[in-house]
């Protein structure tokens, strides 16, 4: 083809056609402009392609991890529920006539939570803190899901400050209840087995419940459950959550 075009070229210039080899040469530029742009235009559209393929497999990675840290997520606000209905049982047995109506057994069922597992939520972060360190983060056409992706660990930063904020309450609360009360006769009451007896057997753990101290501590730590599953700890970021994941299925299913 370029012997043909050149071939064209000698012959107009051996003729002296020199107003219809410069048409002839402009005609022949924008032939290969176009050429070009057509290339151009081909190398986009696979790279297009590839890109919306790449897209399609971080989404389904994507999909796969937040569902994982929904079910986690939604594992901690259960027992944070339980800890919460604890907490609320215990405060009413400041009152005297409660107290007397439950058993020691019923009081040891509601004090466990509170020597249980922390307030906490630890999620998976592998497939979005690769795609933000990595810049493929960009890859994603949804502008929306993009700025909730790369808010997240923000998101997960600020619960932190807060199950910290929480846990210090909680061990303090621990701290008065270790002076205070029989943790073996709660652990014998929930159906631990001990071998031995122990000077805490005849220790009666309603006693703790004529404190103001202990009330103002439980007291602190139920207002800190009670907020913890609201939109401003485990509720608001599961609704994030809840967000990113039906924006995920809204892409995978175009």
């Amino acid at each position: 083809m370029i012997k043909f075009f050149r071939k064209i070229r000698q012959e107009l210039l051996m003729e002296n056609k020199i107003g219809k080899y410069f048409k002839y040469a402009i005609g022949e530029i924008i032939l290969v402009v176009i050429g070009i742009l057509i290339a151009l235009q081909i190398n986009n559209y696979n790279n297009y392609k590839e890109q919306r393929k790449t897209e399609q497999e971080l989404l389904i990675s994507l999909q796969t991890e937040f569902k994982s840290n929904l079910e986690k997520l939604n594992v901690s606000i259960d027992d944070n529920k339980v800890r919460k209905n604890a907490l609320e049982d215990l405060l009413t047995l400041f009152d005297i006539s409660v107290l007397d109506s439950v058993s020691n057994k019923s009081i040891s069922f509601m004090l466990d939570p509170i020597f249980g597992s922390d307030l906490s939520y630890k999620p998976s972060l592998g497939v979005v803190s690769d795609m933000i360190s990595s810049g493929k983060l960009n890859i994603i056409l949804n502008k929306n899901l993009r700025q909730k992706l790369a808010s997240f660990e923000s998101s997960l930063d600020y619960l932190k400050i807060q199950e910290e904020e929480a846990n210090n309450i909680k061990q303090s609360l621990k701290s008065l209840l270790f002076k205070e009360l029989s943790i073996r006769n709660i652990q014998k009451d929930i159906g631990r087995q001990f071998e031995n007896q122990s000077i805490s057997d005849s220790i009666n753990n309603k006693r703790i419940f004529n404190s103001v101290e202990l009330e103002n501590h439980l007291l602190d730590y139920s207002l800190v459950t009670n907020a913890a599953n609201d939109s401003r700890f485990f509720g608001g970021l599961k609704e994030e959550i809840e967000y990113i994941l039906k924006e995920i299925e809204n892409e995978l299913n175009k």
